[in-house]
């Protein structure tokens, strides 16, 4: 049985995020972080984590028949590629800071809101589904 490219790499990634938030977990009970410590370790990890995730949105448009379709599928996935790069950037950013939790959520939030804003716009647009091709 042959594993696909993608899929190893995708449980690799897993196994990595799991030792990595158990290792947290084990130094912060035998005393040599404090939780506060772990936690925001942890939540900058998943803020560059997403951003990693981000930066491979562009790259996963599939098959499309329609050509006004791809090209809206096409802007709509480069717009939340940099939205959710750039939230990511600001969650783990954020995370570091000695801010409550709200804000790097806040952060990510905005991200969030911008791309569904941006896929609403794009998909129920001014021609129906195809945006404006730029100058």
């Amino acid at each position: 049985m042959r594993i696909h490219r993608n899929l190893a790499v995708a449980l690799i990634a897993t196994g990595g995020y799991l030792a990595g938030a158990f290792l947290l977990k084990m130094v912060e009970r035998a005393g040599h972080l404090p939780p506060d410590t772990a936690a925001r370790a942890l939540q900058v990890f998943n803020g560059l984590a997403l951003a990693v995730y981000g930066n491979f949105l562009p790259k996963s448009l599939g098959n499309i028949r329609n050509p006004a379709h791809a090209l809206c599928m096409q802007s709509v996935l480069r717009v939340s590629g940099w939205a959710m790069t750039l939230g990511g950037l600001g969650f783990a950013i954020t995370s570091l800071a000695p801010l409550p939790f709200e804000v790097p959520i806040a952060v990510l939030g905005s991200a969030m809101a911008y791309v569904l804003g941006y896929s609403v716009w794009a998909f129920m647009g001014p021609k129906g589904g195809s945006p404006q091709p730029r100058p």
